[in-house]
């Protein structure tokens, strides 16, 4: 079979693991490769003789041929970090492409015939261009990519195709470079996925490294300089954690320099190394909830997905958060993958899945940059979300803009993604221009629709009043277009143009507050805090004491009342 006849294979592409997975006779059946196991090592490496080495042999070399391996790269797609190996270089959705080859080649091994196309896992909280990298490592491997599938959706698919009883559920998902969250309504043969958030920079590698650190702290003469002694320090602080997973104290040593060093630790240290961490996997989960408007107590069951949730010191955490047990009858590591098969199996539309729909959410919101009118100054750079996070998806909303300028000749459409009142926090994806006749302001207004789709595409539609034609864009770009560190870059930037007034610590306070707010709230909430943040630094601009002090209180009173009607 070749082409669209060909089986849709399902795969998740996961920071530490990868797998492979089909659905066949009524169910998801993960692959194995050939002599080895059912998951992959995500690490890619060169042999002396500078072939490419993936998965097992990859990382038996990571360790003693540093210089020549590297792992943990999913967490820079989209971005424009190069990893080098030896002489060559590398991009990380060109590191993934080769994972990617190589599980393709396993499939077809394992079912006898050429494999094209795909359903792949993603971060629920992966942004438009990692996204976009994990498309384009799919074709650089060859496979058609029929859809990307966040990856606490694939673990409810997995969990609702064992238990198909009505039940409301929350997928706690840590994997090894990323944590998810979301939560899953079940009835009547839907999975609805309510609300997802999460932190794509969190997960079981800050475990290693800050075992890492608590390691170099005991001796102090011990550095990460030397790339060897740094794969050494890594290797048994992964093994220091694994450790602690079956047993109450672990141990460690390595030779370095003519001289042993030996480690000994117990669950409360690695507890108090992690205390940040921990602190960080509360945030996503009460942000889910409040989204989805559930109550923990509405929950039937808590669910916990990727390796990294092993740790005992994980596990104490959610069964302290929801007062019970976690379920974690499948397989951490394999039920992404699993439900990536049951994804791959709609596709297909194979007849056992025919009573069975999903339904899943926008991560993140969607909007443009908009200007503002005070008298006769003009404000730029806030942000109008016309797709606010999750939203049921596919999904297609429409607003109109007015010009601000007289005699204005042409909007500038600037696309950005993210969840803060100013476009310089969020993430910029696109822009477009659209000519407009010349008239005063307000006079001429534009129709931007936005439209996304489940194949993660966003068409963006501008039309001019009284005209018949519109233009249109496809946000479809190549990733990389804004690494994390020209994010950050530009966060410093704004942080140094603050005003004096600013500076003061109640008016920052109160500012911090009100941007946070902004952030976890939806709809008329956030126009409503919007209105009064607005006003609050407008005042502050002005460094009159009196209009700071009155839109203060303004916002205070505000900002109290909504926390009183939650």
């Amino acid at each position: 079979m070749t082409g669209n006849n060909s089986p849709i294979i399902g795969i998740d592409l996961g920071t530490s693991n990868s797998a492979v997975s089909w659905f066949s006779e009524d169910a998801a059946r993960l692959i194995a490769a050939a002599g080895e196991g059912r998951l992959t090592p995500s690490v890619v490496g060169l042999d002396d003789e500078g072939q490419l080495l993936i998965g097992e042999a990859a990382k038996a070399r990571l360790v003693s041929h540093p210089h020549l391996t590297v792992a943990s790269f999913k967490r820079y797609m989209g971005t424009e970090k190069i990893f080098t190996l030896g002489d060559k270089s590398f991009r990380a959705e060109e590191l993934s492409a080769l994972v990617l080859r190589k599980l393709k080649t396993d499939a077809e091994v394992a079912l006898g015939c050429v494999i094209t196309r795909a359903a792949i896992t993603v971060p629920a909280y992966f942004n438009d261009a990692q996204r976009k990298a994990v498309k384009a490592a799919g074709l650089m491997a060859g496979l058609e990519v029929e859809r990307l599938l966040n990856e606490p959706t694939a673990a409810a698919l997995a969990y609702g195709l064992a238990d198909s009883r009505e039940q409301k559920f929350l997928v706690f998902d840590l994997g090894g470079g990323t944590f998810d969250v979301s939560i899953v309504d079940m009835f009547e043969g839907v999975i609805e996925v309510r609300a997802s958030s999460g932190d794509a920079w969190l997960g079981g590698d800050d475990f290693t490294e800050a075992l890492r650190q608590w390691m170099l702290s005991r001796y102090p003469q011990l550095t990460l300089d030397n790339p060897e002694l740094a794969a050494s320090l890594t290797r048994q602080a992964e093994s220091l954690k694994q450790q602690l997973s079956g047993q109450d104290l672990a141990s460690a040593s390595l030779t370095y320099g003519g001289e042993e060093y030996r480690w000994e630790l117990n669950e409360a240290t690695f507890q108090e190394c992690c205390s940040g961490l921990l602190s960080r996997l509360k945030k996503p989960v009460v942000q889910a909830l409040q989204d989805a408007q559930f109550d923990a107590s509405q929950l039937d069951s808590v669910i916990l997905v990727g390796g990294a949730t092993r740790m005992p010191l994980v596990r104490q955490l959610v069964t302290r958060m929801f007062g019970r047990f976690p379920r974690n009858e499948l397989n951490p590591d394999e039920v992404v993958a699993l439900g990536a098969g049951v994804q791959a199996g709609l596709i297909a539309e194979d007849r056992a899945l025919d009573d069975l729909v999903l339904t899943d959410v926008m991560p993140y919101s969607l909007g443009i940059e908009v200007a503002r009118r005070h008298g006769d100054r003009i404000e730029e750079g806030f942000f109008s979300p016309l797709i606010e996070r999750n939203a049921f998806v596919p999904v297609s909303v429409m607003q109109s803009f007015s010009t601000v300028n007289d005699n204005q000749r042409q909007i500038d459409i600037e696309v950005y993604q993210g969840e803060s009142r100013k476009v310089s926090d969020n993430l910029l994806l696109d822009s477009m221009s659209v000519k407009v006749p010349a008239r005063k302001a307000g006079e001429v207004s534009v129709d931007v629709r936005f439209t996304y789709t489940l194949d993660g595409i966003l068409e963006v539609e501008c039309k001019v009043s009284g005209e018949q034609t519109a233009s249109t864009m496809i946000i479809e770009k190549a990733p990389g277009t804004l690494s994390q560190e020209e994010i950050a870059l530009r966060l410093k930037q704004l942080d140094a143009l603050k005003q004096h007034p600013r500076d003061i610590p109640e008016n920052r306070q109160l500012a911090a507050e009100a941007a946070k707010r902004y952030e976890q709230t939806l709809g008329d909430r956030r126009q409503i805090i919007d209105h009064y943040a607005t006003q609050f630094e407008q005042a502050l601009e002005r460094q009159d004491l009196r209009l700071i002090a009155a839109a203060r209180d303004e916002l205070r009173r505000v900002l109290d009342q909504l926390n009183d009607g939650l």
